[in-house]
């Protein structure tokens, strides 16, 4: 199905990275592969390992190709009702993200939002889908980042 969507998710813990969230998805839930497309790090890669060079840094999850459209094993598992046709990122925190993550956000939401034809209005928090049931992911001023983002 044709992307038309950005999804945006933060993982609600302090420490992570695409690999180890993948390792919780596919042991922890059982599914394919981690559910989101991109991950966005802190600098905090576990409990007692802070690697400042990794702070902002964007990490392929599941892999999607360059063709506008989400087909079999591209799909994601992060936004029910929306797997098909939205691109999952996720941030790496719990209610504070530094602003180097944020201006990772900022820099790969432009660039999917543009290579994709996805306006503003279509880049969501995971808070704002009918099916977030009472969730408040990612803990972001969303209202804000579509605001920016129409300026780009």
């Amino acid at each position: 199905m044709k992307i038309d969507h950005i999804i945006i998710h933060c993982s609600d813990s302090e420490f992570g990275s695409a690999a180890l969230i993948r390792q919780w998805h596919m042991q922890g839930n059982g599914w394919a592969d981690v559910g989101y497309h991109f991950v966005i790090a802190n600098g905090q890669l576990a409990p007692g390992l802070h690697l400042p060079a990794m702070d902002g840094a964007v990490e392929q999850g599941r892999l999607i190709d360059a063709d506008g459209e989400l087909k079999k094993g591209e799909i994601g598992a992060h936004a029910l009702g929306m797997n098909d046709r939205a691109i999952g990122i996720c941030l790496i925190g719990v209610k504070h993200f530094t602003p180097r993550q944020l201006g990772s956000l900022f820099a790969l939401v432009g660039e999917l939002a543009h290579r994709y034809k996805i306006p503003p209005s279509q880049v969501l928090g995971h808070c704002e889908l009918p099916q977030a049931g009472g969730k408040t992911c990612p803990n972001l001023d969303m209202a804000a980042l579509r605001s920016l983002l129409g300026g780009v």
